[in-house]
């Protein structure tokens, strides 16, 4: 099913960074480990600005990191592409990682981290899990020598890229719903020129915020630090956003958004109310000290449970579950006993298969973690608070605190009788995320057609929503731009990161490349022979390839991965050849495909 969509007018984009704590930032640098070249080069320091030069010897293709300024990370990144010489800041704004560690294809460098990329001729971002782009610098050439000015108070600086403000259009666009896929909608409609009116909607009490570090770093996050803007942002760009606001209905005939007695209007809706952390049906799931993780006031109660706790279950072997069960048990080691419950055979079965799953269990396990597999819970036990967790295979587990790591709950209460619902939770819409007239979803709540399979997905990962966020403003906005991404996320336990690209549900046959031992692989997952998913650790760059390749149409097949005839070296050299798929972000520049 390839046929041109549309031709999706875009804008340059952003994008804007979580703002990291330093703690945080110290912890990125220790991340990845990779052999650089250094070239030979002269600096000189003047007083506003770093004068570097080196030699122009640059081959197609090649990127550089040069060192400008006395720090480890006072360097920039210089490329060669399309014949011209660009540089840009060398730091990617998610968390710091050096983007010469990365992986660069046509104009685009990819971070190697968390998949963030940046064009390197403009700096603009065009995937990932933040907001902000990169600093450009100018490069002359002379006599042989790039000469690269370097502006000092720009080197690690983050750029926003330019936004309007509110005007004196009279549509107005209510976002509900105070997660990243809303925040990303509303900061792509700035971008794109809207003066109209901006409202986000959240039921919580804060200004929007990145969970993802909750479960990672449970005890070294504080919700200043995982803010996404401060409120005088919203202030400058005329975007109202309403805390401690609940929608209790909405009327898509007469367009209003409903909250209590009051009707808001809009012209056009965007739902993105994520999803609630769900709690399953069990006797005793709401005694005190049983917390699921979701909001920021969930981790608080976690983190200050434990300091004091000398058991914990954790029910659930899956992402929310391991990572939480991981960072409790680093920060407390063997102050606290942590017990993982599942009903499945290995962590991780139904997404990462039985051989990753098992490589992990064996890692948690190496570091102290205990497991209770293929047993579900029968009730938790307690009087007042909770003492005890009971299983079905007769096992009863001593508790002090459990943690319910048991997927979440789409939002969808607000679409009953408005909105179609998918089977699989979320607000079914098109491939533009539209899901009625004047009406959008996008984020953990929307179901939409996976451009791969035709198949309806809904997708639970930050860059996801970052990026459905962005999609669906340039489609209330009246510019047709489809969802024709590959998905991708990351999960980190004991200090090791595992990364993933595609969509592999309903996967057959796992093929495995690497030490699982060692949690040195890449794992491919395959459907019908067709590879449409894959996992690595250890393993640079692995998934920023691999998901090149997905979105290019260019994997190899299960069987010639299978009998090692093409390695990722080989996938590599296939994507380089084919250059940077198109992304829908540079206006004027590309036509989305299927």
């Amino acid at each position: 099913m390839r046929k041109i969509l549309s031709s999706a007018i875009a804008i340059s984009l952003r994008r804007t960074p979580l703002v990291v704590p330093k703690r945080t930032q110290r912890l990125a640098a220790t991340l990845i480990s990779l052999p650089l070249i250094r070239y030979g080069f002269q600096t000189l320091n003047l007083n506003d600005a770093y004068e570097v030069s080196i030699e122009d010897n640059l081959t197609e293709g090649e990127m550089r990191e040069v060192q400008v300024g006395p720090k480890k990370e006072d360097a920039v990144l210089v490329c060669k592409v399309d014949g011209q010489i660009y540089c840009v800041s060398n730091s990617c704004p998610h968390v710091g990682a050096p983007l010469s560690a990365g992986f660069l294809v046509g104009d685009k460098v990819k971070c190697p981290f968390h998949n963030a990329s940046f064009s390197v001729k403009d700096g603009a971002h065009e995937e990932g899990p933040m907001f902000r782009g990169l600093q450009t610098f100018p490069v002359k050439q002379e006599n042989g020598q790039l000469v690269i000015r370097v502006e000092k108070s720009l080197l690690n600086a983050p750029r926003t890229l330019n936004m309007v403000t509110k005007g004196d259009d009279p549509t107005h666009v209510v976002i509900v719903g105070g997660g990243v896929s809303g925040q990303s909608a509303a900061e792509t409609l700035r971008q794109a020129g809207f003066r109209g009116r901006i409202t986000i909607i959240t039921a919580e009490d804060s200004l929007p915020y990145d969970r993802t570090p909750m479960s990672k770093m449970t005890f070294m996050v504080k919700q200043q630090g995982l803010q996404i803007r401060p409120q005088s942002f919203y202030e400058q760009y005329g975007i109202d956003v309403k805390t401690n606001t609940t929608v209790d209905s909405i009327d898509i005939n007469n367009q209003d958004v409903v909250v209590g007695q009051e009707k808001i209007h809009y012209d056009k809706l965007l739902l993105a109310t994520g999803g609630t952390a769900r709690r399953p049906q069990l006797d005793g799931v709401n005694l005190g000290n049983v917390h699921t993780l979701r909001q920021f006031n969930d981790l608080q109660s976690i983190r200050d449970k434990a300091k004091t706790a000398k058991n914990i279950v954790v029910v659930g072997a899956s992402f929310i579950g391991m990572e939480t069960a991981s960072a409790i048990k680093k920060e407390l080691k063997d102050q606290v006993n942590i017990i993982v419950v599942d009903s499945t055979s290995v962590p991780f079965e139904r997404v990462l298969g039985k051989e990753v799953g098992g490589s992990l269990q064996k890692l948690h396990e190496a570091n102290g973690v205990e497991f209770e597999l293929n047993a579900g819970v029968k009730r938790i036990g307690g009087v007042g608070q909770v003492q005890r967790v009971d299983l079905l295979n007769g096992k009863s587990l001593q508790a002090d605190l459990v943690i319910l790591g048991t997927g979440i709950q789409p939002n969808n209460k607000l679409a009953k009788d408005q909105l179609k619902i998918s089977p699989n939770g979320g607000i079914e819409t098109d491939v533009f995320l539209k899901a009625a007239k004047n009406v959008y979803a996008s984020g953990d709540i929307s179901s939409y057609p996976y451009w791969v399979t035709g198949e309806h997905v809904r997708i639970e990962h930050q860059n996801e929503a970052v990026r459905q966020g962005y999609v669906a403003a340039l489609n209330i906005l009246g510019r047709p731009t489809p969802l024709t991404d590959v998905p991708f996320f990351w999960t980190r336990q004991w200090d090791r990161t595992l990364a993933y690209s595609g969509v592999g549900q309903g996967f057959d046959e796992v093929i495995v490349d690497g030490d699982l031992s060692q949690q040195k692989f890449v794992a491919y997952y395959a459907r019908k022979g067709r590879v449409v998913a894959s996992a690595s650790m250890n393993t640079p760059n692995a998934q920023m390839i691999i998901s090149e390749a997905l979105r290019l149409n260019v994997m190899p097949s299960a069987e010639d991965l299978k009998e090692k005839k093409v390695n990722l070296d080989d996938i590599k050299k296939i994507v380089l050849s084919k250059g940077s798929s198109c992304h829908c972000k540079r206006a004027g520049q590309c036509q989305s495909q299927l």
